[in-house]
């Protein structure tokens, strides 16, 4: 099969790299793998131009260096080599056989053989090759096939691949979500008998893949056969899926393409998860700690509850603006929606045209009326701020305020 390369795929600096290493190794010694070729085929948007090549780590180097081609040995023990052309990064792997796999990593040693290269990969959709002349190779023989199927496959024996990288288990349903039709059943039934192995894998692998699923539109279904076959309470431990809010992330993708918000409707889809976002502790918090979240995607979480409760409580929305900040209050509407099914348009529409308000007092204007820098000063702010706080944000508390102060003779601020 012979393809017509897009110019992204066409571009100088690809071409100074395919001759760079074809001068090393001969012509064909290097080819475009994996996203870029399978995107292609299927008709997607190609991004990632990963390459593989015959030659050595060392050989790559060499070649690049020959050529005055900038390098970085991002990942030389496992055969990468980074080359950078016009602010264009290529990731050149050299072909590999596993020597030994442990569930994590692998050791690798590099060979010239293609379709030794392509039996190690994950998917037949991702074992597929082409040369800069638009060739299409596919070396297990099921690549295209799958490729424009939609089917998403391991390669051999599912099972031996997941145990290669039980990593493999998340990346089956992340690659399912953006391009299958459906989810293979011999491969299903294999994650599902391995799934205690993801329990070894590190937080940050497990956020990494569970935010790359959440992008694609497919990701609802997915995520809800997870729940259902235990997969994710070996991801999520401590949660435990309620069916009844199998919506909530269909509605939440539908509405935004925000990942964190996405994230958030994935958590409550449990009843650990409502209970979180209704300003309590639960095992959330335990959940976000083991995927290692970021402080500020914490705190952006927790903002909703705050957020709920002041508003249940009955606290005006231009207050809860004021107090949380205009995306925590946000937040909690996009989520209340994909919860209940509430109408979202109109809430968005207030909050857009709604102003926060600006608190017009600042230390100098009190001090302009006698009262001198201390402690004193920024009691008297504080108070004001929140006497006008509390009627709604009225001008008249502070003309009064300040009228009281100008009255009053000199305070010290000792």
């Amino acid at each position: 099969m012979k393809l017509d390369l897009p110019a992204s795929m066409h571009t100088g600096a690809t071409l100074d790299v395919f001759t760079a290493l074809e001068a090393k190794g001969g012509a064909g010694c290097v080819r475009f793998v994996g996203g870029s070729v399978r995107n292609l085929i299927m008709g997607l948007p190609v991004s990632d131009f990963d390459l593989s090549t015959q030659l050595t780590p060392d050989d790559t180097e060499a070649a690049l260096d020959a050529a005055g081609i900038h390098h970085i040995p991002t990942g030389k023990a496992f055969g990468t080599i980074t080359a950078v052309v016009d602010g264009e990064t290529y990731e050149i792997t050299s072909l590999r056989r596993d020597v030994e796999t442990d569930g994590r990593r692998a050791v690798v040693s590099f060979t010239t053989d293609w379709t030794e290269d392509a039996q190690r990969r994950d998917f037949y959709l991702n074992a597929l090759y082409a040369d800069i002349r638009g060739q299409v190779y596919d070396p297990t023989g099921k690549g295209l096939e799958d490729a424009h199927a939609r089917v998403v496959r391991f390669i051999g024996e599912a099972e031996q691949r997941i145990c290669e990288d039980y990593l493999r288990i998340l990346r089956f349903f992340r690659f399912s979500a953006a391009y299958a039709s459906s989810l293979d059943a011999e491969s299903l039934e294999a994650c599902v008998r391995l799934r205690y192995g993801i329990d070894g894998l590190s937080g940050e692998r497990l956020l990494q893949e569970l935010t790359k699923m959440l992008a694609y539109s497919g990701a609802p279904p997915v995520f809800n056969r997870m729940w259902e076959t235990g997969i994710m309470s070996r991801i999520l431990p401590a949660l435990e899926y309620d069916p009844v809010q199998s919506a909530v992330l269909t509605r939440m993708v539908q509405t935004t393409g925000d990942i964190e918000r996405r994230f958030m409707a994935l958590l409550a889809q449990s009843a650990q998860g409502q209970v979180y976002f209704n300003g309590h502790v639960s095992a959330v918090t335990d959940v976000l700690s083991r995927l290692r979240v970021s402080n500020r995607t914490r705190q952006r979480f927790e903002a909703i509850g705050t957020v709920r409760c002041a508003l249940d409580g009955g606290y005006p929305l231009r207050r809860a603006l004021y107090d949380y900040g205009r995306d925590a209050v946000t937040d909690e509407a996009y989520l209340t929606h994909a919860q209940t099914g509430a109408d979202l348009a109109g809430p968005i529409a207030v909050l857009e045209h709604m102003t926060v308000p600006e608190f017009p007092l600042t230390a100098r204007h009190l001090m302009a009326a006698g009262i001198e820098a201390g402690p004193y000063l920024g009691q008297t702010l504080k108070r004001i701020e929140a006497d006008w706080r509390a009627h709604d944000f009225s001008q008249s508390v502070i003309d009064r305020a300040l009228d009281e102060l100008n009255k009053q003779p000199k305070i010290s601020g000792e």
